[in-house]
């Protein structure tokens, strides 16, 4: 009989800490996803940034060295923040409105593979969105206007370093910078219908499956709401010119007033997604 009792007690005590780590967000609350627990189906692998930037990288798109045109900043640590996040500890990057410092990426480079195989899986994280932001091609031909982080992962060719095969989220499969903000969750299922190849991508030797297997780049794009960055306005390639000057607008946001921040927190290869349904831009409560 004790041990009857003892089976019922331990029953209810179980079922209890399940009800709590599955109670829903608290609505009005800024960090707006709840504690993720560990599954054995789930959380391949991920990057939570409880104590620091886990060697992620960042970097922006404007003119850094002062020449004619639009380029690349070299990349840089990511910055951590120990007051953001849940638990607190994050990586944001802030900018404000100078065109020539926009923000562009967070993202990891690692060995191939360091999440495990992302077949059938998909990502998620926590993205952390100001709500003012703005693109330089805000609102013309083939954009709708608004700031997307998008999802991108990577696999630099074994044959020839410098390049890759890179596939980046398609607007519809990606965030919002200015739909929100505060704190929210988002998933993409790692489906090649949800991905375009990057025009940069010069190798292309990998399909979408297989880089998924031997990739050793995930993050976050940011730029405008184009699907189609080769071709924009009329005019062949990314490079157009904007008062006097060659602009690579599709890429990169800066504020449309005082500071815009964005981050990452709780980066996670999920999977397999079996009956889940995709969540694009919606809070979740989702449980590794």
């Amino acid at each position: 009989m004790k041990q009857l009792l003892l089976t019922i007690t331990l029953s209810v005590a179980l079922l209890s800490c399940i009800q709590a780590q599955a109670a829903p967000p608290v609505a009005g609350q800024e960090t707006s996803f709840d504690t993720h627990a560990v599954g054995p189906d789930k959380a391949l692998a991920g990057f939570t940034f409880d104590t620091d930037n886990m060697q992620w990288q960042q970097t922006w798109v404007g003119r850094p060295d002062g020449t004619g045109y639009d380029r690349l900043y070299s990349n840089a640590p990511a910055d951590w923040f120990g007051g953001q996040g849940n638990p607190p500890g994050s990586i944001l990057q802030t900018v404000g409105t100078d065109l020539d410092q926009r923000a562009y990426w967070l993202g990891y480079i690692g060995e191939p593979g360091f999440l495990g195989d992302m077949t059938g899986a998909y990502l998620s994280c926590d993205v952390y969105s100001t709500g003012n932001w703005v693109t330089i091609a805000n609102g013309a031909s083939g954009d709708d206007g608004n700031v997307y982080a998008r999802w991108v992962i990577s696999a630099e060719c074994a044959a020839n370093p410098g390049t890759y095969d890179m596939f980046v989220s398609l607007r519809t499969a990606s965030i919002d910078l200015n739909g929100f903000t505060g704190w929210q969750h988002f998933s993409v299922p790692l489906d090649a219908a949800n991905f375009m190849r990057w025009p940069n991508s010069v190798c292309g030797t990998l399909d979408f499956t297989g880089v998924l297997q031997a990739y050793d780049q995930v993050g976050l794009y940011v730029f405008s709401g184009s699907d189609n960055p080769d071709d924009f306005n009329g005019q062949g390639g990314t490079w157009v010119i904007i008062d006097g000057v060659y602009r690579l607008q599709h890429y990169g946001a800066n504020a449309t007033g005082g500071v815009a921040t964005w981050g990452v927190d709780n980066f996670f290869a999920d999977g397999p997604v079996a009956d889940e349904p995709a969540s694009f831009g919606r809070v979740k409560a989702l449980f590794r």
